[in-house]
């Protein structure tokens, strides 16, 4: 069986949720979502403690899950196997063997999940176990979410719990929070609980953290439009956060680049979709291009070709000198207001 997509994963765990399967990905949100999925519809809770069997060590060696594997379930119809960060990266030869006669001797009754919720293995390894799992079972990578994926979540989310989202809104609250589905979950939960009707912008401002991508956008932005107090003020903000100073100017330069390829892009009359098919790691997230393409209206290429001359000479500075790293950023801040105002 090929890998399979999200969807058709809903209606397999509907129709028939025993079998072999294999979670991972970056979206390791989803995979702790689906993993709870299969457990709730393979095991009678009243029987849990014998036919819910978790595994999660650095141990590659399978016997004891083997065991478990091979065990009748229960008083009850099926059982379920649960295996978490299973250590890929120290298997030899002999455990992949191993694990393949698992997955062919798994019982009908049983569910056996290999799931990545805490670490993402390695590419060669990954498709090395989506090739096994795949053919015995199951094996779904869970990818990140685009924006337009990560709205239509949010929007339905607020309306399980009762709530809508003013016209809007949601795209704020994505590009606030972040492509992180735990943080936006927990932050759909707070909103929700704060907004006495729809939820509103305000409100959205009022109680939800803001990621770090989404504080530097909003300090860039404030950088090339003049407000420089403004944008001295939100690195403060950071500091004062104990964001890590590497990680602030890492999300400046990742800004000011998305800036100067949709500008390149927009001054050569092609449309920014054209950057995402010659950088790939834009697939699904070509909204950062249109937003970074409105940031730098005003700029030409020329100036935000300075201002990632400017963002090089920092990054050598903060990683191969003792300078002060907050003073490094606050004077890079000053040179890329400079730029700006030429």
């Amino acid at each position: 069986m090929p890998a399979m997509s999200e969807s058709e994963l809903k209606v397999k765990i509907k129709s028939s949720p025993v079998g072999a399967y294999l979670f991972y990905g970056e979206e390791s949100y989803l995979v702790g979502v689906y993993t709870d999925m299969l457990i709730k519809a393979t095991v009678d809770e009243s029987f849990a403690d014998f036919n819910l069997h978790v595994f999660d060590s650095d141990d590659p060696d399978l016997s004891g899950i083997y065991e478990s594997v091979s065990s009748v379930p229960v008083m009850a119809q099926s059982k379920c196997v649960v295996v978490k960060n299973y250590p890929v990266e120290a298997a030899g030869e002999g455990d992949f063997k191993a694990l393949e006669q698992m997955l062919e001797d798994n019982p009908p009754d049983n569910c056996l999940i290999f799931a990545y919720p805490s670490f993402q293995p390695k590419t060669s390894d990954a498709s090395k176990l989506s090739k096994l799992f795949s053919k015995y079972g199951v094996s779904v990578k869970f990818d990140k979410k685009s924006e337009q994926d990560l709205i239509k979540i949010v929007e339905k989310g607020a309306a399980k719990r009762g709530k809508k989202f003013e016209r809007g809104a949601s795209a704020l609250f994505v590009n606030n929070v972040g492509e992180n589905l735990n943080l936006l979950v927990n932050e759909l939960e707070k909103v929700c609980a704060y907004a006495e009707g729809d939820i509103t912008k305000a409100d959205i401002e009022a109680v939800c953290i803001k990621s770090l991508d989404a504080n530097v956008f909003y300090m860039v932005n404030d950088l090339v439009r003049g407000n420089f107090d403004k944008a001295f003020h939100t690195l403060s903000d950071l500091f004062e956060s104990r964001e890590d100073e590497y990680k602030i100017l890492g999300a400046v330069i990742s800004q000011y680049s998305d800036m100067y390829r949709a500008k390149a892009a927009f001054s050569a009359g092609a449309p920014v979709s054209a950057v995402a098919q010659a950088y790939p790691g834009y697939a699904g997230k070509e909204f950062r291009l249109t937003k970074a393409l409105g940031s730098a209206k005003s700029m030409s290429l020329e100036k935000l070709g300075e201002c990632i001359s400017i963002l090089s000479q920092a990054d050598i500075r903060l990683k191969s000198t003792q300078d002060d790293k907050r003073s490094v950023l606050e004077q890079t801040l000053v040179k890329l207001a400079r730029a700006a105002a030429k």
